[in-house]
């Protein structure tokens, strides 16, 4: 959703355009969407569980409708150009669009790029990559690649630092730690952080920004009892803009527009891919950024919670190690994506079919 938000926000800001957003039935995207003021239809799509599961006894009759349901959206508003970022929900609407004439761009984020990006490439006009990497996934499809980073929400590090440690009860003179597993909150991490936040904060001038999820928060917030000016427990933050300012060190997940936020805000990091993650994709991710220097990876596993302990601590003692992770972040950072895959867009639109 992110990515495809970000290229909204650069499209508009470059003319007149009308824009429809389609998204899954019960995603997220239902939430936020149309709280910007953007046009939106959902289809009935949801994705296949990794594992055996009666839920995908259902994906032949819920691909069928949302074919069904991709082809009247598409005759309905009748668009110059269709943009999928990834994702099962892209796979009926992108296809309906290419078989009607619709000149298609794809966009994907990670490393491992998912099946969907893979199956629609054939179909595609443009194929935008967030990893150079990925690029070997599209064998045969070359003259259509372009690496153009991933693209983010503008406005992601802001000038009133400390204005914003006091709106969170913070001081000035404490490193702040910011942890956060994606919108819902990662179980894991959250398991992790119960443990160790009481010997982080005895160790060390630490203080910490927690968004644990809105399904964790009242479990988190009645089992724990951490001071309230060192812990701030939040089960969503609404304006990433404002962590991203307070934090010297960021623990959080794996996901590609997350490290594509955090290499523009190059704040040092310990990465825990999700696990489960269609592909390994996280993982895949993951090592890259630890590769090229900007943050430390620690993997779920027996014991990760010790390993996860090291990893903070050595962030916290080493000023050194920080300050070498936010110069490997800032030669990552692709400020301009969105720009260059709006521009790719105009340009399919112009062309036509």
């Amino acid at each position: 959703m992110y990515p495809a938000l970000a290229i909204y926000e650069s499209l508009k800001n470059t003319g007149e355009y009308e824009f429809l957003y389609v998204g899954g039935k019960h995603g997220i995207e239902t939430r936020i969407v149309p709280a910007r003021g953007i046009a939106m239809e959902t289809i009935w799509i949801a994705g296949l569980a990794r594992s055996l599961s009666p839920k995908n006894l259902m994906f032949p009759v819920k691909l069928l409708v949302s074919l069904g349901q991709s082809w009247r959206i598409v005759r309905r508003f009748r668009p110059h150009a269709a943009v999928g970022t990834g994702g099962y929900v892209s796979g009926p609407i992108l296809y309906a669009a290419a078989k009607m004439g619709v000149p298609v761009l794809i966009f994907d984020a990670d490393a491992h790029p998912g099946i969907t990006s893979r199956l629609l490439a054939r179909y595609a006009r443009r194929i935008c990559l967030g990893f150079a990497a990925a690029r070997h996934f599209f064998t045969g499809d070359e003259d259509k690649l372009h690496f153009t980073g991933n693209p983010v929400r503008s406005g992601l590090i802001r000038n009133d630092r400390d204005a914003l440690l006091r709106k969170f009860g913070f001081s000035s003179q404490r490193l702040t730690l910011l942890v956060f597993g994606g919108s819902q909150g990662a179980r894991a991490i959250n398991q992790a952080m119960a443990l160790l936040a009481p010997e982080l904060l005895e160790d060390a001038p630490l203080q910490i920004l927690w968004q644990c999820g809105r399904g964790e928060f009242e479990r988190l917030r009645n089992s724990l009892s951490l001071p309230e000016d060192r812990v701030k427990l939040l089960p969503y933050i609404e304006e990433m803009s404002e962590a991203y300012t307070v934090a010297d060190i960021i623990l959080c997940r794996a996901g590609a527009t997350t490290l594509a936020e955090l290499a523009i805000v190059a704040k040092p990091t310990i990465l825990v891919p999700y696990p489960f993650a269609a592909g390994n994709h996280q993982v895949h991710n993951a090592r890259a950024m630890m590769e090229a220097g900007a943050a430390l990876m620690v993997e779920q596993g027996e014991g990760w919670e010790r390993k996860l302990a090291g990893a903070l601590q050595k962030l916290i003692t080493d000023e050194n190690l920080r300050q070498q992770q936010s110069a490997a972040w800032q030669t990552l950072a692709k400020p301009d994506a969105a720009r260059e895959i709006a521009q790719l867009v105009l340009e399919l639109a112009e062309r036509g079919a």
